[in-house]
């Protein structure tokens, strides 16, 4: 199902529809490539987050460590796994 589309302009609409086929056909070759849901997947994903810590030195953004879930994820999709420190400041 689609939800009402607020744009006015064709080729507006045209580009609002395009994109969500693109992530609708994105998410399929995901669930294919990890063999499950994209709601599973999703929910593994997202317990890959992003910390800012400050300090008297400076910023850090640090990585939390996947899951093992999270880190199957990944392989499956074959995505490298993000580095711990992500940035320091």
């Amino acid at each position: 199902r689609m939800r009402p589309v607020f744009h006015w302009a064709p080729h507006r609409i045209h580009a609002h529809i395009a994109i969500t086929v693109l992530a609708l056909l994105l998410e399929r070759v995901i669930e294919h490539a990890c063999q499950d849901t994209w709601r599973n997947i999703r929910d593994d994903l997202k317990r890959i987050q992003l910390a800012q810590l400050s300090s008297p030195n400076g910023m850090v953004w640090q990585i939390t460590e996947p899951t093992a879930d999270a880190a199957n994820r990944l392989k499956a999709l074959k995505i490298k796994p993000p580095p711990p420190v992500l940035k320091l400041d």
